[in-house]
C-alpha cells in the first residue's frame, strides 16, 4: 500500500490591500519618528486630507489634543481657521499636479493662541497617498518685518521733509543774500563817492564816521558773499572750470595780496616751496579761494609776532600743501565739526574775530570738487596744521558738478 504523502500546509497569504496597508503603517511609523524630532508644528495627512498624525511642536504650538486632531479633515480643525480658499486650491488643485507648494502664508485668529501668521509647506509622497504638511510660526518675523517698513517709510518721510526745509531755506538765503547785495553795493558806491570828496570836503570826524561805516558795510558784503556761496554749492551749481596752474605762484599772490593784514598783526610768513614745481590741474579762481581762506584763519587764531609756514611738496601724481601756525588751536572735541556748514569754535580769540562758520565748509567742498582732501591737525595753544593733498591729473573732460551727502 502506498503511504499517503503528508499534506503539505497552506499558509495564508497576505492580500495586496492588506499589505499596502501595512506598508503605510510601517511607512508612518517612520515618519512620525522623524517629525516628532522637528521643533516646527508638522501634519501628516491622507490623500482625502484627513489628518493621520501630527508631531509634538503641532499640539505645543496650536494647543490642542489628538483627540481632536488626528482623523479630522484639515479644513474643519479648531474653529475652522484653516478653511481658506488659497488654501483649499493649494492642496485639491495644485499640489496632485505638482507634488508641492512652499511659503503659503497664513494670516488668522487661532484658537488659544490668537493672533497668528503662519508659513505652509506641503510634499505629496508615497504615490500620493500622504501629505507631508510643514507649518512655521513667522508672527515675530513678519511683525518685526512691518515695523522696519513702517520704520524705514518714517524716516523716508522725515527726510524728505528736512530735505525740503533745507531747500526753502537755502532758496531763502540765495534770494535774500542777492536782494541784500543790490542795496549793500550801492551804499557801497556812494560811500566811496563821499570819500573821495565829490560832494565836498569832508572833516576829520566826518572822515573817521565815514570810513566805520564803509568798513562795516565791507563786512556786510563779505557775509553776503558768503552766503550766495554756500547757496550755490548746496544747490549743486558750482562747477570747476580747470586749467593746468602754477601753485607756487598761485600761492606768492594770495601771500602778498595779505601782507598787510600779516604786518598789521606783526606776524611772518614763511614759504617753503618743493626745488622742481609741476603744474597741478585745478580751477585758479576757487582754489585761490580756498587758500585765501586757511590763510586768514592762519592769521587771525594766532597771536602777533607769531609765524605762519607754508610748505608745498610735489611729485607725479600730488601736491600737498601744509599750512602751519602757531595760534591758539583746536580743541579735539571741537575738530570733527570744523567744515560743518555755521560752526564757530571757541578758543582763546574767537571773540574778537567776526565770522559766519561758512568758511571751512565752502572750503571742503572745493576740495572735495577737485577730488582732493583737506586733514587738520591742532593742539589747544600750540597751533593748527591743515594739509591739503591735490591731485595732478589733467582734467575731466567738461565741468564737473559737486556732489553733496
Amino acid at each position: 500500500m502506498k503511504e499517503k504523502s503528508p499534506k503539505k500546509s497552506i499558509s495564508a497569504k497576505p492580500s495586496p490591500q492588506h499589505a499596502s496597508v501595512e506598508s503605510i503603517k510601517k511607512r508612518l511609523t517612520y515618519y512620525q519618528e522623524i517629525t516628532d524630532t522637528i521643533r516646527e508644528p508638522f501634519v501628516i495627512l491622507d490623500n482625502e486630507l484627513f489628518v493621520v498624525t501630527a508631531n509634538k511642536a503641532f499640539y505645543e504650538t496650536f494647543k490642542v489634543v489628538k483627540l481632536e486632531t488626528e482623523g479630522k479633515l484639515i479644513y474643519k480643525l479648531g474653529d475652522n481657521q484653516w478653511d481658506i480658499k488659497k488654501l483649499r486650491d493649494l492642496l485639491e488643485n495644485i499640489l496632485p499636479k505638482h507634488k508641492f507648494f512652499n511659503d503659503f502664508e497664513v494670516s488668522n485668529e487661532f484658537p488659544n493662541i490668537g493672533q497668528k501668521t503662519m508659513l505652509l509647506n506641503a510634499r505629496q509622497i508615497d504615490s500620493k497617498q500622504l501629505i507631508l504638511l510643514a507649518i512655521e510660526d513667522t508672527t515675530e518675523q513678519t511683525k518685526l518685518k512691518k515695523d522696519t517698513k513702517k520704520m524705514t517709510d518714517n524716516l523716508i518721510k522725515q527726510k524728505n521733509s528736512l530735505q525740503a526745509l533745507s531747500d526753502s531755506k537755502d532758496e531763502f538765503i540765495m534770494m535774500a543774500s542777492h536782494q541784500l547785495r543790490t542795496p549793500a553795493t550801492i551804499v557801497k558806491t556812494y560811500a566811496g563817492m563821499l570819500n573821495d570828496g565829490m560832494a565836498g570836503e569832508l572833516t576829520e570826524q566826518q572822515r573817521e564816521m565815514l570810513s566805520k561805516a564803509m568798513s562795516s558795510n565791507e563786512r556786510q558784503l563779505e557775509i553776503i558773499e558768503d552766503l550766495l556761496r554756500v547757496a550755490r554749492v548746496d544747490d549743486g551749481k558750482v562747477y570747476l572750470e580747470k586749467s593746468d596752474c602754477d601753485v607756487i605762484k598761485l600761492l606768492n599772490q594770495v601771500i602778498k595780496e595779505q601782507l598787510v593784514m600779516y604786518d598789521g598783526r606783526k606776524q611772518k610768513t614763511v614759504f617753503r616751496q618743493s626745488q622742481e614745481p609741476n603744474s597741478t590741474n585745478l580751477d585758479p579762481n576757487l582754489m585761490k579761494m580756498v587758500f585765501e581762506n586757511l590763510l586768514e584763519n592762519a592769521s587771525k587764531y594766532s597771536r602777533e609776532s607769531q609765524t605762519i609756514v607754508i610748505n608745498l611738496t610735489q611729485d607725479k601724481h600730488e601736491t600737498i600743501i601744509t599750512i602751519c601756525d602757531e595760534g591758539v588751536g583746536i580743541d579735539k572735541k571741537d575738530q570733527k565739526k570744523m567744515f560743518t556748514k555755521f560752526s564757530r569754535i571757541d578758543n582763546a580769540l574767537s571773540l574778537s574775530t567776526v565770522g559766519t562758520g561758512l568758511g571751512l565748509y565752502w572750503v571742503k567742498k572745493i576740495i572735495d570738487l577737485h577730488d582732493g582732501t583737506i586733514e587738520v591737525q591742532s593742539k589747544v595753544e600750540e597751533g593748527t596744521k591743515f594739509t591739503l593733498s591735490l591731485p595732478i591729473l589733467k582734467a575731466v573732460v567738461g565741468p564737473k558738478e559737486i556732489v553733496l551727502i
